[in-house]
């Protein structure tokens, strides 16, 4: 209890700045955990089902294949299944088919992020603000009172740092974040161009088998 205090105190002395930067907070963290759950679980689909796929449509088991990719709500499932769907048709309208829907993908990808990166920006005006406040209120007991409120005027510059200092925490913890998930997203992407350029290899593979 007495730490729960002690962390409640840091708050209060941190003035009224500290409500919106610790609601940006809260909000950068909701998504920063969402998007992990969903780029490493939910988007992530396994080497071996992927490689499992290719095998199957390797030996012309088109069925088998599309049941695997159905199974998987993942962007390189997806893809894929839709590369086999049009794997019979002109070759440019098989890679058009992907590319769509690689499109497709990009904005549930990326949802969100745009949350994480307004909270790095902000954070630190926040904390600057709080810090302005902070040294404006010391400024205004010093010309009441002038020296003989120590305690009134520590008690501003203490607001002013403990602003500052949250504002810039937020933002850097936002910052790695936001890298890491940024990189996560990249790799996804990759994932996706290089499951459709095997997929049409396979193709041109079986094309060249059957003449």
């Amino acid at each position: 209890m007495s730490h729960f205090a002690s962390i409640i105190e840091f708050i209060s002395r941190g003035g009224f700045m500290m409500i919106p930067l610790l609601l940006s907070s809260l909000a950068a963290l909701t998504v920063i955990l969402e998007r992990l759950f969903i780029l490493h679980r939910s988007y992530a689909t396994p080497r071996k089902v992927i490689a499992d796929i290719f095998q199957q449509v390797g030996t012309s088991q088109f069925g088998p294949a599309q049941e695997t990719c159905q199974k998987w709500k993942t962007p390189v499932a997806s893809i894929l299944r839709v590369g086999i769907e049009h794997f019979h048709h002109p070759l440019e309208e098989m890679e058009l088919s992907m590319k769509n829907q690689a499109e497709n993908w990009v904005p549930l990808l990326e949802k969100r992020i745009e949350v994480i990166d307004t909270v790095i920006t902000a954070a630190p005006l926040m904390g600057l603000l709080g810090t302005i406040t902070g040294m404006m209120g010391s400024f205004q007991v010093l010309s009441e009172k002038g020296v003989n409120e120590p305690s009134a005027i520590t008690g501003g510059v203490a607001e002013a740092l403990i602003a500052t200092a949250t504002g810039l925490v937020i933002a850097l913890v936002c910052l790695v974040a936001y890298n890491y998930l940024s990189t996560r997203i990249k790799v996804l992407i990759y994932d996706v161009e290089s499951a459709a350029s095997r997929l049409v290899e396979i193709r041109l593979a079986v094309e060249r088998n059957e003449k």
